[in-house]
């Protein structure tokens, strides 16, 4: 959202005032519009949005190439292990899993009922 807003300011207020943001509305609004009219959005809109769909096309196509998850995940794991950059990508990995499990310990412990005190 952020690069299209920038990228489109004034494209999006003109063109689509109206449309709720999130779930890709405002870029379906945009491609309409430059489907109906391609002189319609300026120069920097259009050219974003060219980008933007592209890139999802070339995501897409990439997702479609792997037969299964697994085989998506080794290919991960075999573009980490080529990277420079492993020993930060594997230590920020482990920081987010010892995180996700304190705060899922803490969270047990604080949504566990509190004992009610009997009175007889």
């Amino acid at each position: 959202k952020a690069v299209v807003s920038t990228q489109s300011t004034g494209d999006i207020a003109y063109i689509c005032p109206r449309r709720d943001h999130g779930k890709g509305r405002v870029i379906e609004c945009l491609q309409a519009t430059a489907k109906r009219d391609s002189n319609a959005l300026s120069q920097s809109c259009g050219s974003m949005l060219k980008s933007r769909l592209d890139m999802w096309a070339a995501a897409f196509q990439r997702a479609k190439e792997y037969d299964s998850a697994l085989e998506m995940a080794d290919d991960l794991y075999r573009s980490i292990e080529s990277s420079k950059y492993k020993h930060e990508l594997l230590a920020y990995f482990l920081l987010s899993l010892v995180i996700i499990v304190i705060l899922s310990f803490c969270g047990g412990r604080w949504s566990k009922p509190k004992p009610v005190n009997k009175l007889y």
